[in-house]
């Protein structure tokens, strides 16, 4: 009788123990079939000033040249990339970084932040409409907030973004203007760096290329909201290259803008003071 006993309770523990992995199997297949299927551009705010949409991993560091804000938030992925990486500044100089990430890249990520970049206290939980919110303490007396949401990892410096983040409508996005669709996604797909900035009443589209301390915004000039064959937008494009803000030891060596295409190209060179 007691031989039978020991057996229905190894029994018991075995099929409790089957059901816990077959649980965490289910869960980690959901939450990587997620990551893998969202739609991240559903995620890129209209009210964002500028987009910076890398679409590889390698020379990824090309871009701090001309935008060395993003080293910070680029560098928490611990270059365990899952393209596209994505980076949002808005008009407060605030900015977030989002990527694609499954259940095995959130563990590591985390590990990556409570180790190396905030291993003194904690992270401070708070929820927000269903997605938990991490707030990270960094030795400036300032916080990385982050979440993993839809299968996304979001980050930022700042807690505004993320709310905004998960805010998010996907009809509503930084790239919801259809009569520019066609062409940004073949700009999506031409280079390895592309950057969408709101210049006035115009959205300057370039590929990103870096060689020999030298940067290259090659692309168009495309208007924002409904063309209107009978208005002249913006006529002033040639001033359009002097209005990137861009590190104070970088300079325009050259630009050229053709009026003549619609939508107009740009083609913009920029090299090192010293």
């Amino acid at each position: 009788m007691r031989k039978q006993n020991i057996k229905i309770v190894i029994l018991f523990l075995l099929i409790i123990i089957v059901l816990i992995g077959g649980w965490v199997l289910y869960r980690r297949i959901e939450y990587n079939k997620q990551s893998f299927s969202v739609n991240i551009h559903g995620y890129i705010s209209p009210s964002a000033r500028e987009v910076i949409y890398i679409n590889k991993g390698y020379g990824i560091d090309e871009i701090y040249s001309l935008y060395p804000y993003t080293k910070e938030l680029i560098e928490i992925l611990n270059k365990k990339y899952s393209p596209p990486i994505i980076i949002l500044k808005y008009d407060n100089n605030e900015s977030i970084l989002l990527t694609k990430a499954n259940l095995e890249e959130e563990y590591e990520i985390k590990e990556f932040i409570e180790k190396k970049i905030s291993s003194y206290f904690p992270a401070e939980k708070r929820e927000y409409k269903g997605a938990s919110i991490l707030f990270y303490s960094l030795p400036d007396n300032s916080f990385l907030v982050c979440t993993f949401y839809k299968g996304i990892f979001a980050v930022s410096k700042d807690y505004k973004p993320i709310e905004i983040f998960i805010d998010s409508d996907p009809e509503n996005t930084f790239f919801s203007n259809e009569n520019n669709k066609e062409l940004i996604d073949k700009i999506f797909s031409a280079s390895t760096i592309n950057i969408f900035t709101k210049i006035e009443k115009n959205i300057l589209a370039v590929n990103y290329t870096f060689q020999n301390d030298s940067i290259t915004l090659d692309g168009y000039i495309l208007s924002i909201g409904k063309i209107n064959s009978d208005t002249i937008i913006n006529p002033n494009l040639s001033f359009i290259p002097y209005m990137i803000n861009m590190p104070d030891s970088l300079c325009i060596d050259s630009s050229d803008v053709s009026e003549n295409n619609k939508p107009s190209l740009i083609k913009i060179f920029i090299n090192k003071k010293f």
